[in-house]
């Protein structure tokens, strides 16, 4: 802040330099990608049954971690931008602004920080992952329950489980390098799958927000029934329109400036009905009976 630099950062990300106006388009599309990093609270409510009086911690939890995490990322980026400019960070990453403001020794030692805090996410995404067949075949839904849930009779994993999981994170890696970290090779099918999927589930829970409106709204308290799922309402709305204009009016304009056709979330819609098309396949009116006791 006081070298100038986070300030010079800030408007050279929300605006047009050509014009010298503000343009929020950046701003929204790094709003769109700011998403991922806030994912992991929904695989925290997959440890409730887990954890005491869940009813009146787990939402605690979630908001406290969440404050907690908005804190730590802007400090992080303030810290960022007065190590280093803009340019810099963008051609060299964080190493260099790390090492201006810490030195070679210091600079190591917070990527190295930077390494376990990612291996860290990573193994709670593992642990999801391998458990989400597992969840719905011991209600007797998805794919093969009898077979998915299934547990190890020596570590207690549903291994079966676990490898679909892997299975599918391999394929959705193979898409993500595809159609994002080289040249695109889906053609109009190339969107971003970290970002969109996401914003996706957020969606989902507007009607689920209108609901619990309807059904609650009349008892209780009136701030937790119909405000915040009000408010609720309105953020989830937000990041569609985030969702939207950057991964569909911005590329859109992009690509008629060359005389060409973009509008990767329209075509992120298409793969998402067919995958839940798919899904409803599987869809079991009466659940299976599945076999849960651990097996050798």
């Amino acid at each position: 802040l006081v070298n100038g630099q986070t300030l010079q950062a800030f408007s050279v990300t929300t605006s047009d330099p050509s014009l010298g106006t503000l343009d929020a388009s950046a701003l929204l599309a790094g709003v769109a990608a700011a998403t991922f990093a806030y994912d992991g609270w929904i695989i925290a409510t997959s440890i409730n049954a887990e954890l005491k009086n869940p009813k009146k911690n787990l939402p605690i939890a979630l908001v406290l971690g969440t404050i907690i995490i908005m804190v730590v990322y802007i400090t992080y980026f303030i810290g960022l931008t007065g190590g280093a400019s803009v340019d810099t960070l963008m051609n060299e990453g964080s190493t260099t602004a790390f090492r201006n403001l810490f030195g070679n020794i210091g600079g190591t030692l917070l990527n190295a920080f930077v390494v376990i805090s990612c291996l860290g996410t990573l193994n709670g995404l593992m642990l999801a992952s391998s458990r989400t067949f597992y969840s719905l075949a011991v209600r007797g839904h998805g794919p093969s329950p009898e077979i998915l849930a299934e547990l190890d009779s020596r570590t207690n994993m549903p291994n079966d489980s676990g490898v679909v999981g892997l299975l599918m994170c391999g394929f959705w890696f193979f898409y993500f390098y595809g159609a994002n970290l080289t040249a695109p090779i889906f053609g109009a099918f190339s969107f971003d799958s970290s970002e969109l999927p996401i914003i996706t589930i957020y969606a989902l829970y507007i009607p689920i927000f209108v609901l619990y409106i309807v059904k609650e709204g009349k008892s209780g308290s009136k701030f937790k029934n119909i405000v915040m799922p009000i408010l609720a309402t309105i953020a989830a709305l937000f990041m569609v329109f985030v969702a939207v204009y950057a991964h569909g009016i911005r590329p859109y304009q992009s690509a008629a400036a060359e005389g060409k056709f973009a509008f990767p979330v329209l075509f992120y819609l298409i793969v998402f009905a067919v995958l839940m098309a798919v899904g409803a396949l599987f869809y079991r009116k009466k659940p299976v009976a599945p076999k849960t006791e651990p097996t050798a």
